[in-house]
Formats: C-alpha cells, sequence, structure tokens
C-alpha cells in the first residue's frame, strides 16, 4: 500500500500496485495499478508525465466516481464523468482527466485476455460516449472496491479470483439498462410464469397462457423463449415433471394416479414425455431417483 505524493490526492487515499505471476499475465485478467481516490481541484492528470509513460499504466483503465465529478479527454472524446458513471480510457492514447470538484473516484488499470476488446464493445454500447451510468452504479462500485481492498491485505484473493472478478465486471457494464417496453414484456413473463403455476395441473394451452396476458400465442412464444430459453410448452412440461418427480418420491400413488394428477390424459402420454425429458420410466426414477 502507498500513500499518494500527487497533487490534489489527499492523504486518505490509497494506490498499489501488483505484478502479476507469470501464468496470470498469460491466462488471466488481472490489475496491474489501482486506488482509492480523495481528490481536490488540483488533481490534474496529463498523458505527458512519466507514470503515463510506465508499462503499469499503458494498458486500459476505468474510472468510477463515487462523488463529485472529474473531466477526462481521451483519444479525441471527452466528457464529464459525474457521481454514480464510470469512464473507460485506452491509455495507450493521449488522456488528460481533472477533478472539477471535490470528488471521491476508484480506479484501476487493467490487462490480460480480452480486455481491450471489452472495452471497445462497452464503449460502442453507450453510443461511443466516455462517461456512461452502469446498469447498477452500485454493483459497479462495490465490485471495484472489493477488488482495490483486497490490495490492502497481500495474498487475501487469489489471482484466479480476482480474474473472475473483474470478468464479472467488465460483463455487468454491458448490460443495457432496459427500455419500458422491455420491462413490460419482462413483466408479462413475470405474470405468465405465475398464471402456468397456478394452473399447472389443469387443461392448459399456449393461447390459453397468452390470452392471461393479452398477446397473441406467436409474440408470446417470442417472448417466453427469450426470457426463459424456453418455450412455454417446454416449460409447463417441465414443471409437470417436477411435479411428478415429487409424487413419486413421497407418495404411494400409480403411475396411472400421478400422470393425471400433474395434467396428462393418459398414462401412455406420461410415460412417454417423462422418459424423453429424464431419459429414464417414472418407474425406474422411483426405484433410483435422479
Amino acid at each position: 500500500m502507498g500513500k499518494c505524493n500527487e497533487p490534489g490526492v489527499l492523504l486518505e487515499s490509497d494506490r498499489f500496485f501488483n505484478t502479476p505471476s507469470a501464468a496470470a499475465s498469460r491466462l488471466f485478467y488481472y490489475i496491474t495499478r489501482c486506488g482509492h481516490y480523495f481528490c481536490t481541484t488540483e488533481y490534474n492528470f496529463t498523458d505527458d508525465c512519466e507514470v503515463a509513460r510506465l508499462p503499469s499504466h499503458r494498458n486500459s483503465m476505468i474510472y468510477f466516481v463515487c462523488s463529485g465529478s472529474l473531466y477526462v479527454e481521451n483519444n479525441g472524446l471527452s466528457g464529464i464523468v459525474q457521481t454514480g458513471q464510470a469512464a473507460l480510457i485506452d491509455c495507450t492514447q493521449p488522456h488528460h482527466y481533472y477533478a472539477r470538484e471535490n470528488s471521491e473516484t476508484l480506479w484501476m488499470h487493467l490487462e490480460g485476455c480480452n480486455t481491450k476488446d471489452f472495452f471497445t464493445y462497452i464503449r460502442s454500447m453507450y453510443g461511443g460516449r466516455i462517461a456512461f451510468t452502469p446498469p447498477s452504479s452500485q454493483n459497479t462500485k462495490t465490485a471495484m472496491l472489493q477488488l482495490i481492498n483486497a490490495f490492502r491485505l497481500p495474498g487475501q484473493m487469489s489471482e484466479g479470483e480476482q480474474s473472475q472478478r473483474i470478468h464479472r465486471l467488465l460483463c455487468e457494464l454491458i448490460v443495457l439498462p432496459r427500455t419500458s417496453r422491455q420491462l413490460e414484456d419482462n413483466d408479462a413473463i413475470s405474470q405468465v410464469i405465475d398464471y402456468i403455476t397456478q394452473h399447472l395441473f389443469e387443461d392448459l394451452s399456449v393461447s390459453d397462457v397468452a390470452a392471461s396476458v393479452n398477446l397473441s400465442s406467436s409474440h408470446l412464444s417470442r417472448l417466453f423463449k427469450m426470457r426463459t430459453g424456453f418455450s412455454p410448452h417446454e416449460y409447463i412440461t417441465l414443471r409437470r415433471i417436477d411435479a411428478a418427480k415429487e409424487l413419486l418420491l413421497t407418495t404411494n400413488l400409480s403411475v396411472r394416479q400421478i400422470a393425471f394428477r400433474v395434467g396428462y390424459h393418459s398414462e401412455a402420454n406420461f410415460i412417454t414425455s417423462f422418459s424423453g425429458k429424464t431419459g429414464v420410466t417414472p418407474a425406474a426414477f422411483r426405484r433410483s431417483p435422479i
């Protein structure tokens, strides 16, 4: 841990350096330097200083503003990073940033794997803007704090875990805030799942389910597949089989009785469906549950 002597960086600030192992530098995402800064308006970093030429600096950098605001320029782009926003900076290109007011910031320089591809893609998702609001500012802040704080006690976080956390952080930045239409669609699917749960053992067609949320069968099927990975029919079938498994293991009901109990019209159809989804017959499952 090192206290900073940079102009405008207050004494309660922390900065850490990290040299990865040979394996991590080949295989993982890793941090080369990072910090938790409390800055005054004197803080002003330009890429013509000696630090900017160090290998640990010349990579991809993520900045998060906890409070205050930061002005950033990078390779022809510029913008103000407000409280709760992040900026991705390519430190191999011309860059300059400074505190516009007293600010608290989190920052880290990242290397490894496809970090640069992540940065390029994330920027494109936000229209090429240098500053953006993450889908969950609190999650971004927490993830960065955990990564930075791990350096206070060397060895607290393995290189493998650090790599996993960095990858998760980058992935979460990709998810754009949902539009109002997407939120409506997701709410409709939640209602559909509730409807299926309440009527699972009744005669239940896709058209019935779609009608419950005033959607066409085709539109519902498309949305449902996008949200759950299943078609509505397959989802109903799987939930009925789950219920049948519970009955097979906890009751003495016959296979025929269970078939009708979970919504099938014939024992044969139930056995065919159960075997197709689980790989064993209901009777075999009862003997040796999987």
